[in-house]
């Protein structure tokens, strides 16, 4: 067979390969199970939920809101401490006074106040026996002084990246120290002493935080946050933050189907067809849109019912998966008002550049209410990790603790894990290669492609108020589209 007949049996295979796909049948719904709507959003987090309230509220746009989980609110994780009036926030803690934030929390009249986070005295220890590490955190003083550096330099390009990567150069006009491996930035601009605290709210960086591309600490930890941090401006809701997204859904409702899983997608250039699946009743719905707004991360295991075409693919298969947990558990042989941060030994004794050099990173704080012993934890991991092994990590490295005799204990120690939530994700393709190839300008040439709209954190910053702010430039451009 000849290279050119070949060719053309692979583009009739493909053809009919494409004819004879299923397409999604209406007859097979009865008319109560049929949804129109100008806007199908994917998504009840906080880019969801946000977009939601903006465009059926104030731009008298209809939505419908699809969401696997039983509740909005995205990574905002509340736990309720039983027999008390108390609960701890164990996923996100805190906000920026950056775009829409203020506005929306007084829209649905939820008070707020200055963020305190609670003084611990911290116990550094060895990621893989458990032993005290003999390592030297930044002072105050240089952790200060390595933020404004940082501060200078993400301030100069700011507008490249926030909101979002609109303006964002072509490949041969890249900032060349967007290019830069971390490790050489930091060591160059003398942000090292930095380092600990950019992680430790950013997470970035789990096994690799030196050899990243500048511009990816960039996108974990850019201006907005920076000066939060320096100006100490984050505020937090005073009753929770789950009391956002539980108004938001009161006014809502009618438009949000919760428990719900997308089984079938049909996207073309005139609109969107969805099935939808209820896991309370099992029963199927038709969704159909104008526009679709996708929210969630674009992991590939996310994006399987979404019918992606060549152009989708290219752009997001290459992403890195990333495991991320935070909980909360009861571990009485750790003392109150006290937390374990689980490091490599190349940190000692003061190489902060090397917080990030193991395969998986681990916290425990102490919450509060005394006397119960409960301790925030978060674990994150350049590994695969479910549920029941993110639980073994954690209670073995609590045994560890014990076994090296870092904590006055003996025996076993009874870690009671309360509750404990997935916030896994994607990341860019770490390569700068990519960057020079242009990733930047085909990522975000996916917007309004196959009437298809993209927002979340996996776009800007991950923080809810940068979020927020990207998100009400989708939406612009999204109207557009609709007129």
């Amino acid at each position: 067979m000849s290279r050119m007949q070949a060719s053309v049996l692979g583009l009739l295979a493909l053809a009919c390969a494409k004819f004879a796909r299923a397409k999604i049948d209406e007859s097979n719904f009865d008319a109560a199970r049929i949804i129109e709507r100008d806007v199908a959003i994917i998504g009840g987090g906080a880019a969801g939920t946000y977009a939601a309230v903006r465009l059926r509220e104030d731009f008298n746009t209809s939505i419908i809101v699809i969401e696997p989980k039983n509740r909005l609110g995205g990574h905002v994780d509340t736990y309720e401490v039983p027999e008390t009036n108390t609960t701890l926030e164990y996923g996100v803690q805190s906000y920026m006074q950056y775009g829409p934030t203020v506005d929306f929390f007084e829209r649905f009249s939820v008070e707020f106040g200055s963020f305190t986070s609670r003084r611990l005295a911290t116990i550094n220890v060895d990621v893989g026996t458990g032993k005290t590490l003999d390592y030297t955190s930044p002072t105050l003083n240089d952790t200060t002084e390595g933020l404004k550096k940082w501060l200078q330099f993400v301030e100069k390009y700011d507008s490249l990246v926030e909101p979002g990567f609109w303006n964002f150069p072509s490949p041969d006009k890249i900032p060349a120290e967007f290019l830069m491996p971390f490790g050489e930035f930091a060591r160059e601009h003398k942000v090292e002493a930095a380092v600990p605290r950019i992680v430790t709210i950013s997470g970035v960086g789990v096994g690799d935080l030196q050899i990243l591309s500048t511009l990816q600490v960039v996108q974990a930890f850019g201006l907005a946050v920076t000066k939060g941090v320096l100006e100490g401006t984050f505020i937090q809701p005073k009753v929770s933050n789950s009391l956002l997204y539980q108004r938001a859904y009161k006014l809502l409702k009618d438009d949000v189907r919760l428990g719900s899983t997308i089984q079938e997608t049909e996207r073309d250039s005139t609109g969107v067809r969805i099935v939808i699946q209820s896991e309370k009743d099992q029963a199927k719905t038709l969704i159909k849109a104008k526009k679709v707004l996708w929210t969630p991360y674009p992991s590939q295991d996310n994006l399987k019912p979404f019918d992606q075409d060549a152009k989708e693919l290219q752009v997001f298969k290459p992403w890195t998966p990333e495991w991320d947990y935070v909980g909360v558990a009861s571990i009485p042989c750790i003392p109150e008002n006290t937390s374990v941060q689980y490091m490599p030994r190349a940190v000692e004794p003061s190489n902060h550049l090397a917080i990030r050099d193991y395969a998986y990173f681990l916290s425990l704080g102490t919450t509060g209410p005394s006397g119960l012993n409960l301790f925030r934890v978060m674990l994150g991991a350049n590994f695969s990790l479910t549920y029941e092994e993110a639980k073994v990590i954690v209670t073995s490295s609590v045994q560890k603790l014990v076994q090296a005799g870092t904590l006055n204990h003996t025996g076993d120690c009874e870690v009671d894990i309360k509750a404990l939530s997935a916030h896994n994700g994607v990341l860019w393709p770490r390569e700068s290669e990519a960057l020079e190839q242009g990733f930047v300008q085909k990522l975000y040439s996916l917007q309004g492609h196959r009437s298809t709209w993209w927002t979340g954190r996996s776009w800007c910053e991950e923080y809810s108020s940068n979020v927020w702010t990207f998100t009400d430039t989708v939406l612009e451009r999204l109207l557009k589209s609709l007129a």
